[in-house]
């Protein structure tokens, strides 16, 4: 295609120059190859004819007018006499153009030379770029030539030319709101959309975030088509087509879905139809060679798009507005938007409206991801919301129960209390009946026996003593217990030394450090006291000696207690039954009770008593009642 321009009366006017008005011809045989460095206008001067700019070359839709392998090339004339440019200004001057458009390939020339021509293919040219051309000093004629595939059309916004200072604003504010901003929009986007594939990746249930992912990288490859052209296509260009018209059917699909998944609906009809839609556009778009060029199917298919968004928008509006979400209404609302936006850029892709005009979808796609970024934070922050009132609800919870345990474990240790209490005046009463009360019993039976009174008075007064120890015992058993052993041996010595000295027995104390006793307590104290009790009462009783030592050692996992007597050799299998009475007896069942051994071994100085306890925590419960024996 050719585009040439001239300037009428341009002289009188101050610069920048605003060009409006141009010549144009159109000719065959045009080509899409690199074109030489100098200008080739046609043979023939005639059929040139003047326009405005923004010019127009209509677009022909119908498959029979599409050329096969026919190009044309349309030129536009622009002369300036050089003289009264150069007198203008001694800048450099430069050439700006909103816009242009076509389906092929353009070309720029000042004074028969080339100064630009687009780079990209046929398709995907950088139409969607503004010129920016360097002139250098004040050109006599400028020549733009535009070579355009079959009938597409084509199209040139108006031109200015002037100094750096006077254009370069208008350059990088429309280059920025047509292809820098769906740039950087579209490259964050999809940094949000990678985030919620992340997300989605780890929470497979919230299908939501996929939804999200899925309309950021539909939208970031529909604005791609905005993008590119300044450079060859990695991929043919049919296919990019193909990405590019399809993308913004699969970003209906990803937003619409999100709203009914936002309400929690499910349309399985409209969702069909949708599915249904969506796939046959992608088929039917195929860049084959048995399927209609691309170029015819775009234009149409994008009317289907804009009837399935319509009815589809429709179907969101009512689910939003039944459900009472004011979130999913706006959502609903802005994509209903894209309808209206949908027939404009349609409109200026068909040369429809002002060429001008800037393409407005990418925009759109912009503002609705924006709307799902606000509608995943809103999930967000009432996902918070749910989970602090769940865990004030369980804090509540957590103080009920713990408030109901308190008064548990409350009336659990009254009632263990008790049990405590209990347990220990059952024992108190089995003891002093089994101990101090079979001493006076013994005692008045002594004195009832003897009607003469001729009782001796150290028989009765021995009696009273053991009745005396007994009752210190008893008492003593009542203090708080701890695991040492031989704090308990103390409180013995004191308690029998006094008796052991009046009967003129020397007491040796021969004790090493052993280890607590964890299972200690007050009915093990009370058993071990009475085992060495019987043990000291026997020896003063029978043995008629004259010294006792009292030893302790480890052994193993066991503690020794041994106590040895220079007296007679006592061994209990050769005591008679009725010489042994009730105590030996007793020890043994008390030993037992302790998971302990009681054992004698006479020797030619007397006999050695040995009463071996375990370290480790006894196997029965010695607190229990019926653990009390008889002394």
């Amino acid at each position: 295609m050719l585009l040439a321009g001239s300037l009428h009366g341009a002289l009188a006017q101050a610069l920048p120059w605003h060009i409006t008005s141009a010549q144009l011809r159109i000719t065959p045989g045009g080509t899409l190859d690199r074109l030489p460095p100098q200008l080739a206008l046609p043979a023939t001067g005639e059929g040139w004819q003047d326009t405005p700019l923004p010019m127009v070359v209509p677009r022909h839709v119908t498959p029979d007018e599409v050329g096969s392998g026919h190009i044309e090339t349309v030129w536009v004339k622009l002369a300036l006499p050089a003289a009264s440019a150069a007198a203008a200004t001694s800048e450099p001057l430069y050439l700006y153009a909103p816009r242009w458009q076509t389906v092929g390939r353009l070309t720029v020339y000042a004074d028969g030379e080339q100064l630009w021509q687009s780079r990209g293919g046929p398709v995907w040219n950088g139409y969607n770029y503004p010129l920016w051309i360097a002139l250098g000093h004040a050109p006599r004629d400028i020549v733009i030539r535009i070579d355009v595939m079959g009938q597409v059309g084509a199209a040139l916004s108006s031109v200015r030319i002037g100094t750096r200072e006077d254009l370069f604003w208008r350059f990088a504010v429309r280059s920025f709101l047509q292809t820098q901003f769906p740039y950087l929009s579209s490259g964050g986007l999809l940094a949000v959309g990678i985030f919620s594939l992340l997300v989605w990746l780890r929470r497979r249930d919230e299908t939501r975030y996929l939804l999200c992912f899925l309309a950021a990288g539909a939208y970031f490859l529909h604005t791609l088509q905005y993008l590119v052209g300044q450079d060859p296509l990695p991929i043919p260009e049919a296919w990019f087509s193909w990405l590019a018209f399809n993308s913004i059917a699969w970003l209906i699909l990803a937003c619409y879905l999100f709203i009914f998944r936002y309400l929690g609906l499910r349309y399985r009809r409209l969702e069909t139809a949708l599915y249904g839609s969506v796939v046959f556009l992608a088929t039917s778009t195929l860049p084959l060679s048995w399927l209609t060029h691309v170029v015819f199917l775009y234009p149409l298919s994008q009317l289907l798009l804009v009837g399935l968004n319509l009815v589809v928008s429709i179907a969101a509006l009512r689910a939003a507005w039944r459900a009472g979400s004011r979130e999913a209404m706006t959502f609903s609302a802005w994509n209903a938007m894209s309808t209206p936006i949908a027939l404009h850029d349609l409109l200026l892709q068909n040369y429809r409206i002002d060429i001008e005009s800037i393409y407005l979808l990418s925009y759109l796609g912009c503002v609705q991801l924006l709307l799902f970024m606000i509608l995943m934070y809103r999930r967000y922050i009432s996902a918070l919301d749910e989970v602090a009132q769940a865990n004030a609800n369980l804090s509540l919870r957590l103080a009920q129960r713990e408030a109901e345990l308190l008064e548990s474990h409350r009336q659990l240790r009254d009632v263990e209390r008790r049990e405590t209490l209990t347990r220990e005046r059952q024992r108190l009463l089995q003891d002093m009946h089994d101990g101090l009360g079979s001493s006076l019993i013994s005692a008045l039976r002594m004195v009832e026996k003897d009607a003469s009174g001729t009782a001796r008075a150290d028989d009765i007064a021995q009696v009273l003593r053991e009745c005396i120890d007994d009752l210190k015992l008893t008492i003593d058993s009542l203090e708080p217990v701890s695991t040492d052993l031989l704090l308990l041996l103390a409180t013995l010595r004191y308690r029998l030394g006094s008796r052991l000295e009046a009967a003129g027995i020397s007491l040796a104390w021969e004790v090493d450090d052993i280890p607590p006793l964890q299972w200690l307590g007050a009915q093990s104290a009370l058993h071990i006291l009475r085992i060495l009790q019987e043990v000291f009462t026997n020896v003063l009783k029978h043995s008629r000696a004259t010294a006792i030592r009292v030893q302790t050692c480890r052994d193993d996992d066991a503690v020794l207690v041994r106590v040895h007597d220079n007296g007679t050799p006592f061994s209990p299998a050769g005591t008679p039954p009725a010489h042994g009475g009730r105590g030996l007896a007793n020890m043994q069942r008390r030993a037992s009770a302790l998971d302990a051994a009681v054992s004698w071994q006479p020797d030619a100085s007397g006999t050695w008593f040995t009463l071996r306890l375990p370290v480790a925590p006894v196997t029965a419960s010695l607190d229990a009642p019926g653990n009390g024996l008889v002394p």
